[in-house]
């Protein structure tokens, strides 16, 4: 017995396009008929089964099909995930970055007034970095949906 499970058309369409192919060419690729994918793409049905042939052949990983498919994202769920890690990376890299300077500054400091100056400076300067890190990634993402 096959199940139907259900797929965001717009999803299947931007997968199939990002890789400039044409429905036949992803029917084939995927090895299903090419109604299958005209219907697919028009109301979002299909069986398990095809939706994970066509996953597999725009190379969408089996374990996020429907974060792909059903989220509508162009290039999958692979543009989404490479934001989220960079993102991740970024506040590393400014938390790290922010704990070696307060290292510097308060031992390199000859008074405790130009330390507090200085790690004040070095305060804002990570408030403002963590605040441009967040809008450029809710950005990038807002676009790799397709928003």
């Amino acid at each position: 017995m096959e199940y139907e499970v259900k797929v965001h058309p717009e999803g299947i369409r931007k997968l199939r396009e990002s890789k400039s192919w044409t429905q036949e060419h992803l029917a084939s690729a995927a090895g299903v008929s090419l109604r299958t994918i005209q219907r697919m793409e028009a109301d979002g049905s299909s069986s398990a089964e095809s939706r994970l042939a066509v996953a597999a052949a725009l190379g969408v990983p089996v374990e996020n099909v429907n974060l792909a498919l059903e989220a509508g994202i162009s290039g999958g769920s692979g543009e989404l995930r490479r934001i989220e890690v960079g993102k991740r990376w970024g506040y590393a890299g400014l938390a790290v970055g922010t704990l070696a300077s307060a290292a510097g500054i308060v031992s390199g400091s000859s008074t405790p007034a130009q330390a507090s100056t200085a790690l004040g400076l070095l305060g804002a300067f990570a408030g403002i970095t963590a605040a441009a890190i967040g809008v450029l990634s809710q950005r990038f993402a807002k676009r790799a949906r397709g928003a």
